[in-house]
């Protein structure tokens, strides 16, 4: 395990990342984010959690489900760009209508 000093408690990561801990939890729930513990059980968020953690948050944001978002972050990076710009235009086609 890294050394603690680069790790964030799950209310600090939260508030860095701009969403709740409960959120994270949830995320961590549906396979999203595997955080490591402390040996009293606290999950700890280094930066790799972080920058997947980041890419979750910013998919919420851009309207995808969190099922969506598994499906997503499993996939090889190309198919997720091309699913990116499917999302993009969809959205532009929505903006065009209202």
């Amino acid at each position: 395990m890294r050394p603690l000093a680069e790790f964030l408690t799950a209310a600090d990561a939260a508030k860095r990342l701009g969403v709740s801990a409960k959120a994270l939890r949830l995320y961590e729930e549906r396979g999203l984010l595997s955080p490591p513990r402390t040996q009293a059980g606290w999950r700890v968020y280094g930066p790799e959690e972080m920058e997947r953690a980041a890419e979750v948050a910013e998919l919420r944001t851009l309207g995808f489900g969190l099922s969506d978002i598994a499906r997503l972050l499993g996939e090889e990076k190309e198919r997720m760009e091309r699913a990116l710009m499917a999302h993009e235009a969809a959205l532009a086609g929505r903006v065009g209508e209202l």
